[in-house]
């Protein structure tokens, strides 16, 4: 997998995905951080998650048809947020092996997200 990734750098406070977009890209945090908001029902912004190195997002939005659940956007800046990312063709094709976890993790996000609502 480490192959097919390209890295893209991102400033702070640049919108990485926004929620409600079509995904097509997974990322891994290679440098910096990111933090993840959500509109909720009332149209309040709410952080529910921060994320540092090794961290991943944009998964669901590949395993599924969904739109992007959340905001991410990059936070630290020293040298620029990088991220590893892969197109969703590359991602079907190579990810099999770890779709199992994946699909788990989604499943913890939305027991998540209900209690949060």
């Amino acid at each position: 997998m480490a192959d097919s990734m390209q890295e893209v750098v991102y400033e702070e406070g640049d919108v990485i995905c926004r929620q409600g977009d079509a995904g097509s890209s997974f990322y891994i945090i290679k440098q910096g951080g990111a933090t993840c908001t959500q509109v909720d029902a009332q149209g309040q912004h709410r952080e529910v998650a921060r994320l540092t190195v090794g961290d991943y997002f944009g998964e669901i939005a590949l395993l599924t048809t969904k739109p992007r659940q959340a905001t991410v956007t990059a936070t630290k800046s020293n040298g620029g947020v990088k991220l590893l990312s892969l197109e969703r063709c590359t991602f079907n094709r190579i990810i099999g092996s770890i779709e199992d976890i994946l699909r788990r993790n989604m499943a913890a996000y939305n027991k998540f997200q209900s209690g949060q609502i």
